[in-house]
């Protein structure tokens, strides 16, 4: 008999949200009250730090089970183990057992009765067995859904009938005696999860942390508390008796010994309900942690153990403990809480362990049924008058089998006079809940005044709210949607303008707002629809009209626009994926780039071997001024003035205008890449390469203009397949003594950038679409690096050099200084603060190096709006020697900025940059930086090229990326010396010179010219 006691993973994706996190994570088993939390950690990527709790019924049910009956028991934590659902389903198939248990509660039983279906969906064989809060439920349980068994309370010996006896449906409350408790063995541990549970509070934690109960049960009956009421007792209405069963001491060191012998931790947290029920089981745990020697600490309440007990436990090595206080304002302690607490001895009694020297940590609660304003504003006065080193408030959930779900069903309690359902915010997840309580006044006007004054994340969380409590609005929608497009994430915005449309046919500003974002994307004809439709709403929209004429629509044609058409196309907008819509970045120019004109000068002399045509530069990728496509493009406008070679350039439609006007360039190019419909990958990869080859070539066709001089140049600065294949049609239409020069750089986009099993098929796409260009002999490849060099000539069977960028640099190399003699080390990181960009481990990184080495600062620069708030929040918190510049740096201001640091970090995930390129890494070596980057990556073999000093990050994570800057700043004058002395290594290969001379070499070479051979041979390849 094979057994699963499981924790499932709980993860719940938010592909809308604009500043909220867009991943949420659930605790479950193991907490009192689960909930959704932002974390650290993603799926299948676990990181230290969040809050895990150790599942105490699960781990002793296992335990239990195992040597009752003999079977064999699995224990699988997923939430612990940040597991993913494939991964977890894929064990679940591998092992095929023949039980498999979940403990579930309200908050996670509308995500786990889904999972459960799917489970027996792919294991019919299996039987499943609920238990947990949510068998509150009963047979209805049984009744709606796939269950075996539901076993009411703690379930180890309702488990063994099940399993060992046969025992299916309703299994009645059986919970173990005090005897039996003592009796029973230590809750399951293993290799695997031993190191995963964690709690930071109260303050003094040290890790590995071992978290245990010594009893079960508490006396007292809080309206909201689940535990005592439904899985240590039978009472969900705080009517009954309420029983407490402790371990003695002896049963506590053997369990103590045991795990801490076997797992080696460092410090002991009791989460009991309540730890300190009385003098004589705190003595004696005393006595017993003072044998064991580990520093440790407890659930407490302030009022049921004597002040020379809380010495004793400070004595014994208690650090710190948590204490319930639930409300500062002491009639909703006794009416509605009914807690039995004096508030005014409570705060002497923290005062009295403070004065021990421990940490106290409180917790207090919001939204209870029948509490006003007022009285939530007496908890938050009382909270700021005790001495907490720490502290959490959490909105009141509603969990089944607790008086307060008792409470919803009946209408009144008895024994809680006070709480009423008059205004009352039901939500059984806490986290809402707090939402919900803290805005729930605020209407669409206040969420537009935060949008207009600059608190767009709170305008955010005030429509969400809006829409949880009034459904679907199409006002509240459409402002969600111009948050979004605020933001720059389009996809989110299309979606929401869409959800607008649908909600309400004739809501006017939502058609309009979402035809200028289909314009943006290309979709000129449901652009042009919805326009249209807004026109026929609000005769007077005067941006839509104008709009329609930009695009050459007549906005007074007599083309219907139905509603049903938008609701039509809403609800297909709806449909799509996050990713089928390209995200722009927000923008934070600091200066604008003076006008740069650019002469039509004669051509080169016909001595000096330049082919003597224009450059034709295309640059899907550019955007905006910041960012490396915008330097790269100025470098090459830059040198071709220089040598009054003419120049032009072809940039995205919707490119920020001040980068259009300095290149003097024409935005006409659009979107190069769709996500496609089908829901094969393989078609889709497919169709994704058809759809937007098709439009590359439609754009092309349309808007480059049609005097094309066979000795013109045509550099495609950023190819990839999609690009390619459009640009082949195009080219092959070109008459054939008609045809220019034609370059296609790749720098990040080659099939090799996907996951291992579509390569094979990404392989002959990329093949597929260089194709046309084998018999072309005007036709040549370049790459930004090696890496990409070596792969392009293998698919296009065409020599391929290794590109220069263009630096233009009006800040001077560093100049060697020891660390003796700068006296301060400043370690920056520069970026976009993409997720891929390792942002997220910094908060941990620094936390590991600030307090080893007093003389480094660090600054983290941050270009876009890609970092969540939960890091972002631990950056700031890190006090003044982490500073974060969240602006965007052009140009020679960003210059200057790396040459303020000491040494540049990055820690690239590095699957991402096995290949690709970032052009910082050049722009520091030509500064004289030392880097620190992955291993394995492009980046590290860039550095490595000119023999510049670095260190390399080994793994990525937190302690990966401390141990390689430690390294830096214990060897920074060896590193420093070596980057200073290949600046000057760096600059004379990556200059517009060098770009320019090898673009036209390469051209000469294609026509036999003698100097063209000369400098391709010489060039890096």
């Amino acid at each position: 008999m094979k057994v699963l006691c499981s924790n499932p993973p709980w993860w719940i994706e938010k592909p809308d949200a604009i500043y909220e996190p867009g991943m949420l994570a659930g605790v479950r088993a193991g907490s009192r009250w689960p909930f959704t939390s932002a974390v650290r950690s993603k799926p299948g990527e676990y990181r230290f730090g969040d809050y895990l709790p150790y599942p105490f019924f699960l781990g002793s049910a296992a335990s239990y089970l195992a040597r009752e009956t003999g079977a064999t028991v699995a224990f699988r934590d997923s939430i612990a183990l940040r597991e993913d659902y494939a991964a977890y389903f894929a064990y679940l198939k591998e092992q095929d057992f023949d039980y498999i248990v979940i403990e579930s509660a309200s908050p996670s039983w509308e995500h786990d009765a889904g999972l459960i279906t799917q489970i027996k969906r792919e294991n019919p064989r299996t039987k499943i067995v609920v238990a947990g809060p949510i068998t509150s439920l009963g047979d209805k349980l049984l009744a709606e859904h796939p269950l075996h068994a539901a076993i009411r309370g703690e379930y180890e010996k309702g488990l063994v009938k099940v399993v060992a006896d046969g025992v299916s449906g309703l299994v009645p409350f059986d919970l173990l005696t005090e005897e039996e408790l003592n009796a029973a063995p230590a809750p399951y541990f293993d290799e695997l999860h031993a190191h995963r549970y964690w709690d930071s509070n109260p303050k003094g934690q040290l890790f590995p942390q071992l978290q245990l109960l010594t009893s079960r049960g508490c006396p007292f009956k809080c309206i909201f508390c689940v535990w005592p009421a439904v899985m240590s007792n039978d009472d969900p209405d705080g009517t009954g008796v309420r029983l407490v069963r402790q371990l003695s001491a002896d049963a506590v060191e053997g369990i103590l010994t045991d795990l801490v012998g076997r797992f080696g931790y460092k410090s002991v947290y009791f989460d009991d309900d309540t730890f300190n029920l009385g003098d004589r089981h705190v003595q004696a745990v005393c006595g017993v942690m003072r044998r064991i020697g580990l520093p440790w600490s407890a659930m407490c309440r302030a009022d049921t153990i004597s002040r020379e007990t809380w010495g004793l436990m400070r004595e014994s090595g208690c650090f710190g403990v948590k204490i319930g206080f639930e409300s500062g304002n002491q009639w909703v302690i006794d009416n509605i809480v009914r807690k039995n607490l004096d508030l005014e001895k409570a705060r002497e009694v923290v005062r009295h362990i403070k004065s021990l020297g421990m940490t106290v940590h409180g917790t207090f609660t919001v939204g209870l049924p029948g509490e006003t304003p007022e009285q939530m504003a007496d908890t938050e006065r009382y909270r700021k008058s005790l001495p907490l080193d720490s502290y959490q408030e959490s909105g009141t959930a509603e969990i089944e089998g607790s008086p307060l779900a008792s409470l919803r069903k009946s209408g009144s309690l008895e024994k809680y006079a006070g709480a009423n359902l008059d205004g009352y915010v039901g939500e059984n997840d806490g986290t809402r809940k707090m939402r919900l309580v803290a805005l729930g006044d605020a209407g669409l006007a206040d969420a537009e005044r935060c949008r207009k004054y600059g608190r767009a994340p709170l305008a955010e969380t005030i429509c969400l709210n809006l829409l949880e409590t009034g459904g679907e609005d199409a006002a509240v929608l459409n402002l969600l949607g111009e948050l979004a497009v605020d933001a720059r994430k389009t996809d989110v915005a299309v979606r929401y303008f869409g959800r607008a449309i649908k909600a309400d046919a004739d809501c006017a500003v939502a058609c309009r707002n979402l035809g200028l974002l289909l314009r943006g994307q290309g979709l000129l004809e449901e652009a042009a629809s919805c326009l249209r439709r807004a026109l026929a709403i609000d005769p007077g929209d005067g941006q839509a009209r104008e709009t329609l004429v930009a695009i050459g629509t007549d906005p007074d044609d007599d083309t219907p626009a139905e509603a049903a058409d938008q609701a039509a196309l809403a609800t297909k907008l709806g449909a799509l994926p996050v990713t089928a819509w390209g995200r722009r970045m927000q923008l934070a120019l600091r200066e604008k780039e003076h006008i740069i004109e650019a002469s039509a000068s004669a051509h080169l002399a016909a001595a000096t071997g330049t082919p003597p045509g224009r450059l034709i530069v295309f640059d899907h990728g550019l955007r905006f001024l910041a960012g490396h496509h915008f330097a790269y493009d100025l470098g090459v406008l830059k040198e071709c003035m220089k040598r009054e070679l003419p120049v032009e350039f072809y940039v995205y439609a919707d490119c920020q205008p001040e980068a259009v006007q300095v290149l003097r360039a024409k935005a006409v190019l659009m979107p190069c890449q769709y996500t496609s419909q089908s829901s094969d990958e393989y078609c889709s990869c497919l169709e994704d390469f058809l759809l937007s080859g098709t439009m590359t070539e439609y754009n092309l066709f349309k808007n480059l203009r049609n005097d094309l001089e066979p000795t013109d140049v045509v550099f495609v600065h950023t190819a990839h397949p999609q690009i390619v294949r459009g640009i082949a049609a195009w080219y092959k239409s070109l008459a054939r003594d008609r045809r220019p020069y034609l370059c296609l750089k790749f720098q990040n986009h080659c099939y090799r950038f996907v996951a291992v099993e579509y390569r094979a098929l990404m392989r002959s796409i990329f093949r597929l679409a260089l194709k046309p260009f084998l018999d072309e002999d005007k036709v040549f490849c370049a790459a930004s690096n090696r890496l990409i060099a070596s792969q392009i000539r293998r698919v296009a069977e065409k020599p391929c050099p290794v590109f220069p960028v263009p630096l233009q640099f009006e800040v001077p190399a560093k100049s060697y200084r020891s660390r003796a003699e700068k006296g301060r080390l400043v370690i920056g990181y520069a970026g976009e603060g993409r997720e891929e960009q390792g942002v997220s481990l910094l908060p941990d990184v620094f936390e590991a190096l600030l307090p080893t080495y007093p003389d480094v600062t660090f600054v983290v620069q941050l270009a876009c709006r890609y970092t969540d708030t939960a890091t972002m929040a631990r950056l700031h918190g890190l006090g003044e020697r982490v500073r974060v510049l969240e602006s965007c740096y052009v140009g020679a201001d960003f210059h200057r900025l790396l040459a303020s640091f000491d040494a540049l970090v990055l820690p690239y995930r590095p699957g991402n940059y096995v290949e690709r390129s970032s052009q910082i890494v050049i722009e520091a070596m030509a500064l004289g930086l030392p880097l620190i980057v992955p291993r394995g990556t492009s980046l590290a073999l860039e550095v490595k090229q000119f023999d510049a000093g670095y260190t390399l990050i080994g793994s990525h994570d937190a302690p990966g990326v401390a141990g390689a800057v430690a390294r830096f700043i214990d060897n920074h004058d060896e590193l420093a010396r070596k980057s200073v002395a290949a600046a000057p290594r760096c600059t004379a290969f990556h200059s517009g010179a060098t770009l320019v001379d090898m673009l036209l070499a390469s051209c000469l070479a294609l026509s036999g010219g003698q100097a063209g051979e000369k400098r391709l041979a010489g060039g890096t390849s």
